[in-house]
C-alpha cells in the first residue's frame, strides 16, 4: 500500500499595524484675525510632524480686507505640540512671515503702502483639538513684532488634515 502525503503551507499573514501618527504630512487651511490692521489673512499650507511632536510648517496666504488688502503673503515656522494621540494638545512655537510691501493706516484709516518688504517675526500658543489622529481644529494666538517697527498680534483659527508616513 502507497501512502501518498500531501502537504499544503499556509502563508501566515500579519495584519498591517495601524499608523502611529509619530510622523505625518498635514494639510492645514486657516483664517485670522490681525487686530491692528484690520487683517483677515486667509492660508493654505503643509506641515511635516517628525518624532510625534515636533512640526515644520510652511503656508501662502492672501489678505481679503484690511491695510494690507490684495497682498499675497508666505509664512514659515516651528511648533511643538505635546500630548501626542490625546484629543486635547496645547502648542507651542514661532514663525517667520514675508510681505511685499509695508502698509498702515492714517488717522481717518485709509491704507497707506510703501514698496518696502515687510517681515514678521513672532511666537505662537495655542491648542489643537483632534477628535481623530488625522484630524486637527485650532486656535493659536501669535505675538512679536514686526520690521516696520510694529508689535504684532494675531489670533487664528486652523483645521489640519494628517497622513500618516509609518
Amino acid at each position: 500500500m502507497i501512502a501518498a502525503v500531501v502537504c499544503c503551507a499556509s502563508e501566515v499573514v500579519t495584519p498591517k499595524p495601524p499608523p502611529t501618527w509619530s510622523e505625518a504630512l498635514s494639510v492645514e487651511l486657516a483664517a485670522s484675525f490681525v487686530p491692528y490692521a484690520n487683517d483677515v489673512p486667509l492660508m493654505l499650507g503643509a506641515a511635516v510632524r517628525f518624532l510625534r511632536i515636533h512640526e515644520v510648517w510652511a503656508r501662502g496666504g492672501f489678505m481679503p480686507t484690511g491695510d494690507d488688502i490684495r497682498l499675497g503673503f508666505g509664512v514659515v515656522g516651528y511648533r511643538v505640540v505635546l500630548r501626542p494621540l490625546k484629543i486635547v494638545r496645547p502648542t507651542f512655537g514661532a514663525l517667520i512671515a514675508g510681505l511685499p510691501e509695508t502698509c498702515t493706516h492714517d488717522a481717518l484709516g485709509q491704507p497707506q503702502c510703501t514698496r518696502t518688504a515687510l517681515f514678521i517675526f513672532a511666537a505662537t500658543a495655542g491648542i489643537r483639538i483632534e477628535p481623530k489622529p488625522w484630524l486637527g481644529v485650532s486656535a493659536i494666538l501669535t505675538l512679536g513684532t514686526d520690521t516696520y517697527p510694529n508689535p504684532f498680534g494675531m489670533i487664528e483659527l486652523g483645521v489640519s488634515f494628517a497622513l500618516p508616513l509609518s
